[in-house]
C-alpha cells in the first residue's frame, strides 16, 4: 500500500470511531413559539435592547430549536489515540438560529458559536456586525457544562449550563437532556454542524444551499475549538465528498500553555498537562487571537504560521485588552439579564468606573479576521500577518511604549496613536472594585500628548484616519466598523484636546434678574460642556451648589464646567426653580462663553426642574438626567401618597390624630405617623394594614441601604422595609405645597383601592400578612370604600400641573436614574415616565441599591456618559455597566400634564 499523505491518513484513520450502527439519526424539534409567558432563555438578542433593534433593522429572525440524537463519549489510549468509551447516550440540547428572514438574502456561510458551560453565556457580541452585514447565518449551539460548573451548582440555583435549561423554564425545556459526562460535546458539535452544512428538508436551515461553517469561540469555548482540532474531530467529522464539515476556526482568547487552554475529553479521566502541545495541523485554517491576559502566559511554542489554505495558521495579539473586553461598551449579556431577574446570586453585576472602558477594538479585529478567513479558504488568499506581543525579559510584563501601552501585537490605531494609558484601574476609580479581566482608558499627563499630537485633535484625527485607511487596506478592519472607531475617536480626541478655560477665572458667582443666587466652577481645560446642577427639596434656602460635593472634583477633573442656582426660593419651588436655572445658563454664558452643550442635571425635586427644563418649549439644554426624581409630577405623585396616609389612618391608626390635607405642622404630623407606624408594627393586624398602605402608596419593598434586599417571598421583611419608609414616603412635605397651591390639590374621589391593589402586582404579599393576622382583606378594602374621600381645590390642582405636571414629550434626551429600592420617591413615578414618554427620548437606568437618592459618584458619571452617547449618536445606547434591568410595580395615580389623572 503506498504511504498515504498525513492528513488523508488521519481521516482514513478516524471511520475507525464512527458511531455505531443502529445509532439514532438526529432529529431536529422547532422552531419553539415565543410567547409572553415562554421565552427563550439565553437567546443570541434580547429582546427590548440595541442589539434586537438591531437584528431587525437588518430584517433577521431569531428562532430556538432542539436537537436529539445520540453521542460517544471517547477515552484516550496510551498513544493518544481515541477510543469509545460509552455509545449511544442520547441528548437533546438546544440551538438558536439567527438568519436573514428573506432565504434569498443568506449568503450560505454559517458562524457557527457556543453557550459558555458558567451561565449559558453567549458570544454575539464578538460577531454581530459581521453576520448582519454579510447575509450570514449565526448558530449558537449548547454544548455542556464543565466540572467547576458543576461543583458550583445546586437545585436552587444552578451554574452550569445544562441544568439552567430546565431550571429557567421546565416547561419550554422539559425535552432538555444531557447527562453528568461533558464528553458527549464533541459528537454533539460535530452532529450539528454537520446537519447545517447539508441542512436537507429539516431543521433551522431547511432548504438552504450552505456553501461553508466556521466555528469561533472565547475563552473556554475556544480551548474547546483548540481541543475539538487537537482531539481529531475536525477530521473526524467529513462531508459525503470527504471535505470537512467544518472550514475554519477562530480561537478566541485561549492561550494554549495554560492548562485553561485545553478542554478535557471527557467528565472522569485524570485532566492530562497538554500545554506543550502544539495546535494539530489541519486542512483548513484556523486564526488565534487573545489579549494581553492570554498572551503574557502564551509561554511555550506555537505551532508555526502558515499561508496556505491546507495548515494555514495566524496567532494574533491585541494589546489594550483583557480577557472580557471586546472594545465597545454597553453590550447586553442575555442570560446574564434574565438570571439576574431571577435573583440568580452567582450574576456578577458589571462594575462601574469613573473612566471608560477600553475603546482597543477586539471585536472588530475579530470581525476582520472572520471575514479574511472566509476569503483565505474560497480563494487562497491569506490574511495579513502581525508580530507578538513584545515581552519584558523577565517574562513579567509587555515592554511598552511612553504612553504605558504595550508594543507589538496587532497595531491597530489605538495603540499605534494613543490618547491614554489602557490598563486595569485604581479601586477608588470603581467604587473600591475592580473590574474582573476588564481595562480602561486611563487618562495621561497633558504634556505628553501636547508632545505627541502639536497640533491638537486636528492633527490627531489626521493621523487616526491615515492609519484606519491602511488598516482598511491591509485587511485588519472592516470599513464599516473603522468608520465607527473614527467616530468614536473623534470624540475621544476633543476630550483630550479640551477648549480650556482661557484666561476667565476658575469660579464666579451673581444674581439671576429674579434675584435667584447662582454659581460656576470651570476647570483650565474645560471639556466645552457645563453641567447645570439642580437642588431636591429644602425647607430653607441656602447658598447655590454647582454639583454634590463629593462628585465636584472628578467631574471637574475629566473637564466639565458646573454651575447652579439656589432658585432665589425655599421649599417647593418649581415655580421659581425652571426660570432660575434658565437664567443662570445666560448668566453663565456671559461670563465663558456659549457652552458647547449645556446638561440639565439634579436629584429629588432638582430632578423633576430638569425634567422640566427638558420639557421647555424653547429647551437651552442638550439633555437632561433626572436622578431619584419626582419624575411623576406633583399631582400623581402626591395622589398616591395620599391613598397610603388615607388607607393607614382609615384602618390602622384612625384615632391618632393624622392630618391628611390641610397640615398646619408637617413636621409634627411626620412625627404622630412615626409614632403610629411603631404602634402598628407591634401586631400582626397593624403590621398587615400598614402593608396594604405601603403598597397603595408606592412603597417598595427594599428601602434602606443599609439592608440587605429582602427575598420575593420574605414578607415580613419587606413589611419592614416599607415601614422605614413609611412616613417620609406618604406624609412629607404636605404643608408647603399646599400653602404654594392655595388649598387642598390631591383627591382620592372616586378611587377603587380593591382595584388599584390589584393593579400593583403586590397582592400576594398583602394576603400572607392578612391570612397570618386572622384579618379579612375584602373586608378592610371595604371600609376604605366606605370612608369618607377627600376633594381638591381646581385652582390648586392647576398650580401643582403647572408647578410641576410632566407632560412625557421631552424636547431632549432625558435620563432618569434610580435605585431601584427608593421609598421617598418611588421608583414606580420613574417607570410611570418612561411609559409615558417617547422610548426615543427617554431612558431609564436603574441601580441595584436602596435609600433614597443613593446614587454614586461611579454611577452618576456613567449615566451622564450615556446621555452623551445618546446626544452624539441620535439612538440610546443599552444600559450601562452598574446599572440593572428592573420592572418595578406600576405607578397607581399616574398623572400627566394634558392628559388624564388617574
Amino acid at each position: 500500500m503506498p504511504k498515504l499523505p498525513a492528513l488523508l491518513l488521519s481521516v482514513v484513520l478516524a471511520t475507525a470511531l464512527a458511531a455505531p450502527a443502529g445509532a439514532a439519526e438526529q432529529r431536529w424539534t422547532g422552531p419553539i413559539p415565543e410567547s409572553a409567558q415562554s421565552r427563550i432563555f439565553s437567546p443570541v438578542v434580547l429582546a427590548g435592547t440595541a442589539e434586537d433593534a438591531a437584528l431587525k433593522a437588518a430584517g433577521y429572525v431569531q428562532e430556538e430549536y432542539l436537537l436529539s440524537g445520540e453521542a460517544n463519549i471517547y477515552g484516550e489510549n496510551p498513544d493518544g489515540s481515541l477510543s469509545v468509551r460509552s455509545s449511544r447516550n442520547a441528548y437533546t440540547t438546544r440551538l438558536v438560529i439567527v438568519r436573514p428572514r428573506d432565504p434569498r438574502k443568506f449568503n450560505g456561510i454559517v458562524q457557527m458559536g457556543f453557550n459558555h458551560p458558567s451561565l449559558a453565556s453567549v458570544q454575539w457580541g464578538r460577531i454581530d456586525n459581521l453576520i448582519l452585514s454579510s447575509g450570514s447565518a449565526y448558530a449558537l449551539l449548547a454544548i455542556g457544562g464543565d466540572a467547576g460548573t458543576r461543583e458550583r451548582s445546586s437545585a436552587q440555583w444552578p451554574v452550569t449550563t445544562p441544568r439552567l435549561f430546565p431550571w429557567y423554564d421546565p416547561q419550554r425545556y422539559a425535552a432538555f437532556r444531557w447527562g453528568e459526562d461533558d464528553g458527549i460535546r464533541w459528537d454533539v458539535m460535530g452532529q450539528a454542524a454537520s446537519l447545517l452544512r447539508d441542512p436537507g428538508k429539516t431543521g433551522p436551515l431547511a432548504g438552504l444551499k450552505v456553501r461553508r461553517v466556521y466555528f469561533s469561540g472565547w475563552s473556554f469555548l475556544g480551548s474547546t475549538i483548540r481541543s475539538w482540532i487537537n482531539f481529531g474531530f475536525h477530521d473526524r467529522y467529513r462531508r459525503a465528498d470527504g471535505s470537512p464539515v467544518v472550514d475554519g476556526y477562530l480561537i478566541g482568547i485561549s492561550a494554549g500553555s495554560v492548562p485553561a487552554g485545553h478542554t478535557p475529553l471527557n467528565s472522569t479521566d485524570p485532566v492530562k498537562d497538554r500545554t506543550r502541545d502544539l495546535l494539530r495541523t489541519i486542512d483548513r485554517p484556523v486564526i488565534e487571537l487573545t489579549s494581553e491576559m492570554e498572551a503574557i502566559t502564551n509561554v511555550h511554542p506555537q505551532r508555526p504560521e502558515s499561508d496556505a489554505v491546507s495548515g494555514g495558521h495566524r496567532i494574533y495579539e491585541l494589546g489594550g485588552t483583557s480577557h472580557g473586553d471586546s472594545g465597545l461598551s454597553g453590550q447586553v449579556r442575555a442570560a446574564s439579564v434574565q438570571l439576574q431577574a431571577r435573583r440568580h446570586p452567582a450574576v456578577e453585576p458589571l462594575v462601574a468606573c469613573t473612566v471608560e472602558d477600553t475603546d482597543v477594538p477586539m471585536r472588530d479585529v475579530a470581525q476582520a479576521a472572520l471575514a479574511n478567513l472566509d476569503r483565505w479558504v474560497e480563494t487562497g488568499q491569506a490574511p495579513p500577518r502581525a508580530l507578538r506581543l513584545q515581552v519584558a525579559a523577565d517574562g513579567k510584563d509587555f515592554v511598552r511604549d511612553a504612553f504605558g501601552n504595550p508594543l507589538g501585537g496587532v497595531r491597530v490605531a489605538q495603540l499605534d496613536l494613543p490618547l491614554v494609558r489602557y490598563g486595569e484601574p485604581a479601586p477608588e476609580l470603581c467604587g473600591g472594585k475592580v473590574p474582573r479581566r476588564n481595562l480602561r482608558r486611563l487618562p495621561v499627563e497633558p504634556a505628553l500628548l501636547a508632545r505627541a499630537y502639536p497640533g491638537g485633535a486636528a492633527d490627531y484625527m489626521t493621523k487616526f484616519r491615515a492609519r484606519q485607511a491602511q488598516l482598511v487596506r491591509q485587511g485588519w478592519l472592516r470599513q464599516a466598523d473603522a468608520d465607527a472607531q473614527t467616530r468614536l475617536a473623534a470624540r475621544n480626541a476633543a476630550r483630550a484636546f479640551p477648549q480650556g478655560r482661557g484666561s476667565k477665572p476658575a469660579t464666579a458667582t451673581g444674581k439671576t434678574p429674579a434675584g435667584a443666587d447662582w454659581a460656576a466652577e470651570v476647570p483650565a481645560r474645560w471639556n466645552g460642556t457645563l453641567l447645570l446642577w439642580g437642588r431636591g427639596y429644602s425647607p430653607k434656602r441656602a447658598a447655590p451648589d454647582a454639583a454634590p460635593s463629593v462628585w465636584k472634583q472628578a467631574l471637574l477633573e475629566q473637564g466639565y464646567a458646573l454651575a447652579g442656582s439656589n432658585y432665589g426660593a425655599e421649599g417647593w419651588a418649581l415655580a421659581e426653580a425652571v426660570p432660575a436655572q434658565r437664567a443662570t445658563i445666560d448668566a453663565f454664558a456671559k461670563v465663558y462663553g456659549q457652552p458647547r452643550r449645556t446638561i440639565a442635571w439634579g436629584q429629588s425635586m432638582g430632578g423633576l426642574v430638569s425634567t422640566a427644563l427638558a420639557e421647555h418649549p424653547k429647551p437651552k439644554i442638550a439633555g437632561a438626567i433626572a436622578m431619584c426624581p419626582s419624575i411623576g409630577g406633583a399631582l400623581g405623585m402626591m395622589n398616591m401618597a395620599l391613598d397610603g396616609a388615607f388607607a393607614f389612618r382609615t384602618l390602622a391608626a384612625p384615632d391618632a390624630g393624622l392630618e391628611l390635607v390641610g397640615i398646619a405642622d408637617d413636621m409634627a404630623n411626620g412625627r404622630k405617623a412615626q409614632a403610629a407606624v411603631g404602634e402598628a408594627l407591634k401586631t400582626p393586624e397593624g403590621r398587615a394594614r400598614l402593608a396594604l398602605a405601603g403598597v397603595l402608596g408606592g412603597i417598595p419593598g427594599w428601602t434602606r441601604r443599609e439592608m440587605a434586599r429582602p427575598a420575593d417571598t420574605d414578607y415580613e421583611a419587606q413589611l419592614e422595609e416599607i415601614a422605614a419608609a413609611f412616613v417620609m414616603g406618604v406624609f412629607l412635605p404636605r404643608q408647603d405645597q399646599e400653602r404654594r397651591a392655595g388649598g387642598v390639590f390631591s383627591w382620592n374621589t372616586g378611587v377603587d383601592y380593591a382595584a388599584q391593589l390589584q393593579r400593583s402586582g403586590r397582592r400576594a404579599m398583602v394576603e400572607a400578612l392578612y391570612r397570618r393576622a386572622g384579618l379579612s382583606l375584602d373586608a378592610d378594602l371595604a371600609r376604605l370604600a366606605a370612608a369618607p374621600r377627600i376633594a381638591a381645590r381646581p385652582a390648586a390642582v392647576d398650580y401643582m400641573r403647572r408647578h410641576y405636571t410632566p407632560n412625557g414629550h421631552p424636547l431632549v434626551p432625558v435620563i432618569s436614574l434610580q435605585t431601584i429600592g427608593d421609598g421617598a420617591t418611588s421608583p414606580s413615578l420613574q417607570q410611570a415616565y418612561l411609559d409615558a414618554a417617547p422610548p426615543r427620548m427617554a431612558q431609564g437606568l436603574w441601580l441595584d441599591a436602596a435609600g433614597h437618592c443613593g446614587i454614586s459618584k461611579e454611577a452618576a458619571i456613567t449615566a451622564l456618559r450615556q446621555l452623551e452617547r445618546r446626544i452624539d449618536e441620535g439612538r440610546w445606547p443599552n444600559p450601562p455597566a452598574g446599572t440593572i434591568h428592573h420592572q418595578p410595580a406600576p405607578m397607581l395615580r399616574p398623572c400627566l400634564r394634558g392628559g388624564k389623572c388617574e
